[in-house]
């Protein structure tokens, strides 16, 4: 199977890595856009030509640039001028060719990786003593003085950037309040159950109306007396109406009726129940209840009474308790809360979908259907949550992470992030939760390792060796100093004695 990416004109060496990463295909077509740079250096070619085998796959080139075939040519990364012939399998690969110092620097890393030891040192300081075995004294002096000055003043700074990746880990961990301990077996990490009780009143205006009576009618009557003896009329003389529905009055001042039958006297009344049912017409108030009177005197309105009215007043309906009600229940859910979050640790928090709210006692002030402009509610509750330890669940994404690391790579521990889904499911009182630990990996650069195969090394051939042997995000970068030394090419190279190389890893 083949796979053909097309690069962009501003993809970089580490966004060409990244494609092969995800390629689908053993054999990649690699397409260039006309006049691409970052091919055209030597060193980013065989670093292309290292990532590609390290993810064992075949890499072909496809371009028309002079150039880059040429160094491909020459770093054994396998070119065809199109995509069709590429697809044909009409392509070359050669070996690359390096020159004696980078094959014997190749050999070196690998004796060091299979435990010889570096033996090229050796074998130079042979040659070297040969050569110059049969020089006079003050040749051989003026060379002691020359390798001396080429051990001692040489520096090198050789700055690396290791290859990074990132890593998560993604559990779904039960947190439960019947376990005591961690478990990294089961996923299952200790809970706390918190339980809280609050109480409050709360009031609502009524909103359903209704007619209610108010003021209370009033009027006069006249009492005629039927006897021929006088007749005292008391306060609290009680008199009726006869007619339709009964209405009675009381007296409210007092009179004489004097002797013989006729004899009349006016009296100030009013209705026993406020109302417009008392607002009654003349001539209909008739009849003396009052047991002392009865058949004695008559009692007539010759006006009709009035006063008696009405009002708007609030009743109680179900509608109105049940609103009280719900409100009243939010409000202590959200108090309660509150109250149960303060019991909290540090590391736990506490999920909403594992509260339960339970109703203790509810009492109304009023009874259903009655008069009443404000309605009052006093409600009890009990509420109940699962709390986690969000310590123990970033521990045991922890250790996940850790498993998945690598030989030779190290994890960015400065630098895990921990991530919490807000949602969560419950099992009884215990609680699922979903937990995500993101990092990334870094290779790991053996200081020693990298001192040891450039020795002896131009910095050129170093940093083919560099990109050889290590896991590099970048170039390397090897400096050889101080500066004048450039100009003798023996002396412009790294260092033999280790603690003249100084070895940067950028984070």
């Amino acid at each position: 199977m083949q796979q053909v990416i097309y690069l962009d004109a501003n993809d970089d060496l580490p966004a060409i890595r990244h494609l092969l990463e995800g390629a689908q295909a053993k054999q990649v077509l690699l397409v260039l856009p006309k006049g691409y740079q970052p091919l055209r250096d030597p060193l980013n070619l065989r670093m292309l030509r290292r990532s590609a085998e390290d993810l064992a796959l075949d890499l072909v080139l496809v371009t028309q640039d002079g150039r880059t075939r040429q160094i491909a040519a020459k770093e054994g990364v396998a070119f065809v001028a199109s995509v069709r012939k590429g697809q044909r399998g009409r392509w070359r690969r050669r070996s690359p060719r390096r020159s004696s110092a980078e094959q014997a620097a190749v050999d070196r890393m690998a004796g060091l990786r299979a435990g010889w030891g570096d033996k090229g040192y050796g074998d130079r300081a042979i040659v070297w003593a040969g050569r110059f075995l049969g020089l006079a004294l003050f040749v051989f002096l003026l060379l002691l003085i020359l390798g001396l000055g080429a051990i001692l003043i040489p520096e090198a700074r050789i700055t690396l950037v290791p290859f990074r990746q990132p890593v998560e880990a993604i559990l779904q961990l039960r947190a439960d309040p019947e376990v005591s301990r961690p478990n990294t077996a089961s996923l299952t990490i200790p809970a706390r159950v918190l339980e809280v009780q609050v109480e409050r009143t709360d009031q609502i205006a009524t909103v359903s109306k209704r007619d209610a009576p108010d003021a209370t009618a009033t009027g006069v009557v006249t009492f005629i007396n039927q006897t021929v003896a006088p007749q005292e009329i008391l306060t609290d003389t009680l008199v009726r109406t006869t007619t339709g529905t009964t209405v009675r009055f009381k007296t409210v001042t007092t009179a004489t009726l004097g002797s013989g039958v006729g004899s009349r006297a006016e009296v100030q009344i009013e209705a026993l129940a406020p109302g417009p049912l008392g607002n009654v017409p003349a001539a209909t108030i008739n009849e003396v209840e009052t047991p002392g009177l009865r058949g004695k005197v008559s009692v007539i309105n010759p006006a009709p009474t009035e006063g008696g009215g009405v009002k708007q007043v609030g009743v109680v309906t179900r509608v109105d308790m049940d609103r009280l009600k719900a409100q009243l229940f939010e409000e202590l859910q959200q108090q309660a809360f509150l109250e149960l979050q303060s019991q909290l640790n540090e590391q736990e928090f506490l999920p909403p979908e594992s509260l339960t709210y339970e109703i203790m006692s509810e009492t109304y002030d009023q009874f259903l259907d009655t008069e009443a402009d404000v309605l009052h509610l006093q409600m009890r509750i009990l509420a109940r949550g699962t709390a986690v330890d969000q310590a123990n669940a970033n521990l045991m994404a922890y250790d996940s992470l850790q498993e998945q690391i690598p030989p030779t790579y190290a994890l960015e521990s400065e630098e895990v992030s921990f991530d919490l889904d807000e949602k969560v499911r419950m099992e009884g009182r215990a609680v699922l939760v979903v937990v995500t630990a993101s990092a990334h990996l870094v290779a790991d650069v053996d200081r020693g390792a990298v001192r040891s195969v450039v020795a002896g090394l131009s910095a050129d051939e170093a940093s083919q060796v560099l990109v050889d042997s290590f896991a590099l995000d970048a170039p390397p970068r090897v400096e050889v100093m101080p500066d004048w030394i450039k100009r003798w090419e023996r002396l412009d190279r790294v260092p033999f004695p280790p603690f003249r190389i100084q070895v940067v890893v950028l984070e």
